[in-house]
């Protein structure tokens, strides 16, 4: 038990080796999660958990550690099924990271004629996000700002000059009913729409 005790403490401190103060912040609540999970294989919403990467390695690239293939960053995945609320936050999460990688992954290969297309997603899927987030913590892209966080944790996963060049105009699709914007089955949707509805009045 003490061993286990130790090899924990110590695979915590080797992850967070130069980390950045904010990603370690986010990260280490749900990787104390995570390790305490007596559970070495977790499911969630039909797919295994991935181990946690190792950092270093993690950060030699833009596009990182994606073992399971689900064009989620494995740190990223972790975060998410480790801090979701329920079900629609989760998969509306996991929409908007996803895209967020898009957008890296089009940067890194100077793909400039998928920008417009990029751009798109990640602001609709931002979009589906506040709708299925923002209510629950009263302010406004509170779970997204965490999100780009994580995802542009060091200087090579910058992409501002590529986009800042390249870049066009896109705007919010179904601005009234964002919900429309979520690529997955929402769960108890009226519920949910006067949810945000309810908040996104007041915020306003």
């Amino acid at each position: 038990m003490c061993t286990n005790k130790i090899l924990s403490l110590l695979f915590v401190l080797n992850f967070f080796v130069s980390c950045s103060n904010e990603y370690e912040k986010l990260m280490k609540p749900a990787l104390n999660l995570k390790l305490a999970d007596k559970n070495l294989n977790p499911v969630f919403d039909g797919e295994v958990e991935p181990t946690l990467p190792n950092f270093n390695e993690n950060n030699k690239t833009i596009l990182g550690i994606d073992t399971n293939k689900n064009e989620i960053r494995d740190d990223v995945d972790i975060w998410i099924n480790r801090n979701a609320l329920d079900y629609n936050e989760r998969m509306a999460m996991r929409q908007y990271a996803k895209a967020k990688q898009l957008w890296l992954k089009v940067c890194r290969e100077n793909l400039v004629y998928e920008v417009v297309n990029v751009e798109d997603g990640m602001l609709n899927s931002g979009s589906c996000l506040s709708a299925m987030s923002d209510y629950k913590y009263g302010k406004w892209d509170y779970v997204r700002k965490k999100i780009d966080s994580l995802t542009l944790n060091t200087r090579i996963r910058s992409c501002d000059g590529f986009y800042n060049k390249h870049s066009t105009v896109v705007t919010v699709k179904n601005t009234s009913n964002p919900h429309l914007n979520c690529k997955f089955t929402i769960e108890n949707l009226d519920f949910a729409i006067k949810k945000y509805e309810k908040a996104w009045g007041s915020l306003k």
